[in-house]
């Protein structure tokens, strides 16, 4: 089907089947392509950045106490050539978006194609209308399932950041055979309650953050969250380079029941600690030298999976992608340089 812009749209539609009854509608776009009945040289497609989509992977999700048949639509791009390797695919963490990988995608998807996506409630994914029962790790495993499905490849390398990290753990475990490699940015195996008190902090501003926006719905009452970040000064003024505009900018696209439910989850999920030795993918674990919540989680995990590397960012904080993009991209290289048979990014 030939798009006004003289693209084309290519929309695949299939059922799966299992607990979660997903129903996936995938539209590929594709930029000022000449339809095949006007051959002729393709004109090139305007520049594109994460969180700006060519793919709709619309799911229709029953959830227990939520509406039967619900629809909902994940917001995904894929950029960067078809090859041989393994394609990249990063998930975003809570109150984040495609957009967190603006600054490293670019250079990921030089050499192979890369995949990011709105976790449902951010971005430009739907919010649920399903209320908190929309919104659990499992529903957004599930999403991860989709996003992959749609977009027809396997294995992928797997990187997971803050929240995210939690949910390519989750996923790498459940579906060892679906995963080429696994880098995990900033998270944990364990919940927060599990892992300090500054990590139990944080999900603490994430939940009045999130309540606070039930009850005004305004970007502005994030600064609860970036309030009770600069309360502890050493150990979470560098959980971002400016905590309150990057509170208010990353809290203010997300769906307040999102926030909220999933904030609390992040604090309540169980242990995957104990199943750290399961993990036969080659990993590589993340962290920001001045995160100081999950330094101790980081180095845990690293320790228990077999043969992973532990890469400490200097200078960075909770999201080094963005704040020391070069060092970041330098440990993502290491670790493709380590695995037989692939080549750099």
């Amino acid at each position: 089907m030939a798009r006004e812009d003289g693209g084309m749209v290519e929309t695949r539609q299939w059922q799966t089947t299992g607990a979660t009854g997903l129903t996936l509608q995938v539209e590929e776009l594709r930029p000022n392509a000449v339809p095949p009945e006007q051959p002729g040289p393709a004109s090139p497609g305007p520049a594109r950045h994460p969180g700006e989509a060519d793919t709709t992977v619309e799911t229709d999700t029953t959830v227990e106490g939520g509406a039967a048949g619900t629809t909902s639509d994940l917001t995904a791009m894929a950029d960067g050539p078809s090859t041989d390797d393994a394609p990249i695919t990063l998930v975003h963490g809570i109150a984040g978006s495609a957009a967190d990988w603006a600054a490293v995608a670019p250079d990921l998807a030089a050499t192979r194609r890369v995949i990011a996506y709105d976790q449902r409630g951010h971005g430009a994914s739907d919010r649920t209308p399903d209320g908190p029962a929309g919104y659990t790790f499992d529903l957004l495993l599930a999403d991860l399932a989709a996003v992959l499905d749609a977009v027809g490849t396997e294995p992928v390398h797997l990187v997971g950041h803050s929240m995210g990290g939690v949910i390519a753990l989750r996923y790498t475990l459940d579906h060892p055979e679906r995963v080429r490699s696994l880098i995990l940015v900033d998270t944990a195996a364990a919940p927060a309650t599990a892992t300090g008190p500054v990590a139990r902090r944080l999900v603490g501003a994430l939940l009045d953050a999130g309540a606070a926006f039930l009850s005004a719905r305004h970007a502005a009452t994030a600064t609860a969250t970036a309030t009770a970040m600069n309360d502890d000064p050493p150990a979470l003024a560098h959980h971002g380079t400016n905590p309150a505009q990057h509170a208010a900018e990353g809290i203010g696209q997300i769906d307040p029941e999102a926030l909220a439910t999933l904030g609390r989850e992040l604090g309540t999920y169980p242990s995957l600690v104990d199943r750290l030795g399961e993990i036969r993918v080659p990993t590589t674990v993340i962290v920001g030298e001045h995160d100081t919540g999950l330094r101790d989680a980081a180095a845990t995990m690293a320790h228990t999976i077999p043969g992973a590397h532990l890469a400490v960012i200097a200078g960075a904080d909770h999201s080094p992608q963005a704040t020391r993009p070069l060092a970041w991209l330098t440990a993502v290289d290491d670790h493709l340089a380590r695995l037989p048979t692939t080549s750099h990014r």
